[in-house]
């Protein structure tokens, strides 16, 4: 059995997630570079499968290398170039996760402008608060996952964070924060979301779309709350962001991968909010329950190379992945108490707790500061609207 290398740090897919996909599909090696996360799971992975060190991952002889994670794409890429394996090159890696690198090349090849500055001191946030137009984003340069991302309406409150975020003598480009013009969505009704995905599959430099996913309202200020399939979408408003989506990805020349292009439906059209070089999450789950399609498996076939089979049925139902965050006010989870009443309901298959009460939250660590995920399978959008709706109030939780 052919040898695929998972390059594995916190990201999109889990251990069991991956195991489970590629079991009599392809051999996994898990490569594991050093990393918090990476040294809380080497133990259980080493009795689960095939582990191996950057340094040693060559004597496996993997025919393919891929990643799940934003923090080990540049790893990845670095591993296949040594191996002459097919990724991402180095140069786009670095691009795919510098927020500055990528927006920079979407604007000078024309996909779609949107002013943007490197802020790494006092000085460079004062030229940046002079050549973007507010009101703006202020988010890390290589950030994930919406953690510390600041929304920004005048040059005080730039200053203000700056100050509270960057040391009084600056700091490299890669620890620094990049402000961006905000993009705002055309209005739509709760609970939905003005922005959606694209989940694209690149190969040899070809693009094929997999499908658009439907997003749920962001969680001030601007965190992810939930997807679910099949988008709502008008065939106008996808053709559109298919195209656009294309574009973006050509400029950046990714490499074989699948791609996760978050885009904000705004009046004038699609834009883009930002290109990732990998699986995005949790779209593993929305695609093998509503298409009957496994991304896991698609991401291993790309990595070996072999022929691919990316026909995409029709949704059965909507398929829905909620997540329940603090509000930003917020210090501390106290309790929980209609965890089981929300269990119980129709609408859900499983809700995981991600946190034990008592727990102290901060809503700046963004998508990482999940309460609990909840997934499952309703007839219609309307039934997701309602339930939506209606989950936090079943399950009451109480912050301090």
């Amino acid at each position: 059995m052919e040898r695929v290398a998972i390059v594995y740090d916190v990201g999109a897919a889990t251990p069991l997630e991956i195991l489970t996909s590629l079991a009599d599909l392809v051999e996994p090696v898990f490569v594991l570079p050093e990393s918090d996360h990476n040294r809380q799971v080497a133990d259980l992975l080493a009795d689960l499968a095939v582990v191996a060190s950057p340094g040693d991952l060559a004597d496996f002889g993997p025919r393919g290398i891929m990643t799940f994670s934003d923090f080990q794409l540049e790893a990845t890429a670095e591993l296949a170039a040594g191996l002459g394996l097919p990724f991402h090159t180095t140069a786009v890696a670095h691009d795919l996760t510098r927020k500055y690198s990528q927006r920079t090349i979407l604007n000078e090849h024309g996909v779609d402008h949107i002013a943007t500055a490197l802020v790494v001191d006092r000085e460079s946030a004062e030229h940046a608060a002079e050549i973007v137009p507010l009101p703006g984003v202020l988010k890390p340069n290589r950030g994930f996952g919406g953690t510390h991302t600041y929304p920004i309406d005048s040059p005080a409150e730039l200053f203000d964070v700056v100050a509270k975020s960057i040391e009084p003598q600056g700091c490299a480009p890669d620890d620094g924060f990049v402000l961006e013009t905000r993009l705002f969505g055309d209005r739509v009704e709760p609970p939905w979301g003005s922005y959606v995905s694209v989940e694209s599959v690149v190969r040899g430099g070809q693009i094929h779309h997999l499908g658009i996913t439907g997003k749920l309202a962001l969680s001030p200020p601007f965190r992810e709350q939930g997807s679910y399939l099949p988008a709502r979408l008008p065939d106008s408003a996808q053709d559109a962001a298919l195209d656009l989506t294309g574009r973006a990805l050509t400029a950046l020349e990714v490499g074989d991968s699948i791609c996760h292009t978050e885009l904000m439906l705004t009046a004038g059209g699609p834009r883009i909010i930002e290109v990732n070089g990998r699986l995005g999450h949790p779209i593993h789950d929305l695609f093998h329950r509503g298409h009957g399609i496994d991304l896991i498996q698609l991401a291993a076939e790309i990595a070996l190379g072999r022929d691919l089979s990316t026909k995409v049925g029709p949704c059965d139902g909507v398929v829905y992945h909620y997540f329940g965050l603090p509000p930003m006010e917020a210090r501390r989870l106290v309790e929980l108490p209609g965890l089981a009443t929300a269990r119980a309901l129709p609408e859900v298959d499983q809700l995981e707790l991600l946190m034990p009460t008592q727990s102290a939250v901060d809503w700046r660590r963004g998508f990482q500061e999940r309460i609990y995920t909840c997934r499952g399978t309703v007839r219609t959008h309307d039934e997701l609207a309602a339930f939506v709706q209606n989950i936090d109030q079943v399950l009451a939780p109480r912050y301090e």
